[in-house]
């Protein structure tokens, strides 16, 4: 038997239940725990329980009120998760907010992302703003900096984090016209890997076997077991071989 499609484009709201496809375009609740094929959020909409979804694209403006799980999520607009999301694959180009742990496959940040807790992912790439309160852990880590991001601890196999080097022309008034380089950054607690590569990082301590520190970077301690390299306009405070 064929499920239910549910279309609400004007102001309304439905139960819970099992259901085919729901699009939201306008103002549109859903009260109780949800379970569809699809969710598309192009207008305002709110969930009131805990949801399962095949894909989830949320547009515009929508909150999650409980854990999510879906095998796709896609943000481009304003989005809010009051619980724990685990997704296949998670993508964000907007503004995403989740209160609890982020668990995934594959993610991918453009925009600005908050996480209350951990995240967890086989492979982590941003380049956007990030806010983790956690541990961020990923067998694979590649960070373009935009703007500033702070995480407490990231922990993965191989670490890319990359200053921004886009090329922007700033209007001062009195000084005029200036010209240079993007300013990103990334503060964490304590970053460990295998191979480790670091542009403009602030870090108590940062442990790997291969560690490079790069430009704009102040460290507090690296402990390294097969090589260190520093780079001149890096601050490292101690090195320590294991």
């Amino acid at each position: 038997m064929a499920k239910q499609n549910v279309s609400i484009s004007g102001s309304g709201k439905i139960g819970g239940g099992d259901y085919g496809n729901v699009r939201i375009s306008g103002a549109g609740r859903v009260d109780g725990d949800l379970t569809a094929e699809e969710i598309r959020i192009s207008g305002s909409g709110r969930v009131m329980g805990t949801v399962r979804a095949r894909e989830i694209t949320v547009s515009g403006s929508g909150r999650f009120t409980s854990d999510v799980e879906t095998e796709s999520f896609q943000g481009s607009g304003a989005c809010a998760v009051e619980g724990n999301l685990k997704a296949g694959e998670f993508r964000c180009s907007g503004s995403q907010r989740i209160a609890g742990g982020l668990t995934s496959h594959y993610v991918r940040c453009s925009g600005t992302l908050a996480v209350g807790r951990n995240v967890e992912s086989d492979v982590f790439t941003s380049s956007g703003k990030f806010n983790i309160e956690g541990l961020l852990s990923a067998d694979r880590v590649e960070v373009r900096l935009v703007g500033e991001s702070r995480v407490d601890e990231i922990g993965g196999e191989k670490i890319e984090i990359r200053g921004d080097t886009g090329f922007n022309v700033q209007i001062s008034l009195t000084r005029g016209f200036r010209m240079g380089f993007g300013g990103g950054s990334l503060r964490a607690r304590s970053i460990e890997g295998d191979e480790v590569y670091l542009e403009s990082t602030r870090a108590e301590v940062v442990r790997g076997a291969t560690v490079r520190i790069g430009p704009g970077c102040r460290i507090g301690r690296v402990e390294y077991s097969d090589s260190l390299e520093v780079h001149e306009d890096a601050e490292v405070k101690e090195r320590v071989k294991s």
